[in-house]
C-alpha cells in the first residue's frame, strides 16, 4: 500500500475479526476445487445441511428421504443411513478408496491431516 492509499484490502483488514484457524480449511480450497461442493462441504463439516432434523423442516415429518427408518440428521446421513452407506461402499469399492468412515468430526479431522501438501496424490483426494 502506498502512504495513504486506501483500498478495500486495507478496509477489510480493518474491520474483519480475525477467527480460529481450522485443521479442515485446506480440504474447502486449492486449484480443483469446484466452489459450489466447496460450500456444501464447508456446511457439513460445521453441521449446518438443511437436514430434516432443523426446527424449520420439522413439518415435513423429520425422516430420512434415503432409508425412510429415521430422523434424518448429519450422523444418520453419512453413517447410519443404509442407503447412503451402499452408496458409499460402492463408490469406494469403484475407486479402490480407503477411508476409515468413524465419526464425521473424526473424518474431518483425519483427511485433513491425511491429505495435507501439494503432491498430486494429496490434491485428487481433496478434490473428491
Amino acid at each position: 500500500m502506498a502512504r495513504g492509499e486506501f483500498t478495500t484490502t486495507v478496509a477489510y483488514g480493518i474491520f474483519r475479526t480475525p477467527g480460529p484457524i481450522v485443521e479442515w480449511y485446506p480440504l474447502l480450497s486449492g486449484p480443483c476445487k469446484i466452489p459450489r461442493y466447496s460450500f456444501v462441504l464447508w456446511l457439513a463439516i460445521l453441521g449446518k445441511l438443511s437436514t430434516m432434523d432443523k426446527p424449520w423442516l420439522s413439518h415435513l415429518g423429520g425422516v430420512c428421504v434415503l432409508c425412510g427408518r429415521e430422523v434424518e440428521t448429519h450422523e444418520h446421513l453419512f453413517f447410519r443411513c443404509s442407503y447412503s452407506r451402499r452408496c458409499i461402499h460402492e463408490l469406494k469399492e469403484a475407486v479402490r478408496f480407503t477411508w476409515p468412515n468413524r465419526a464425521w468430526g473424526e473424518d474431518i479431522t483425519w483427511a485433513s491431516t491425511r491429505w495435507k501438501g501439494r503432491h498430486i496424490v494429496q490434491a485428487a483426494y481433496r478434490a473428491l
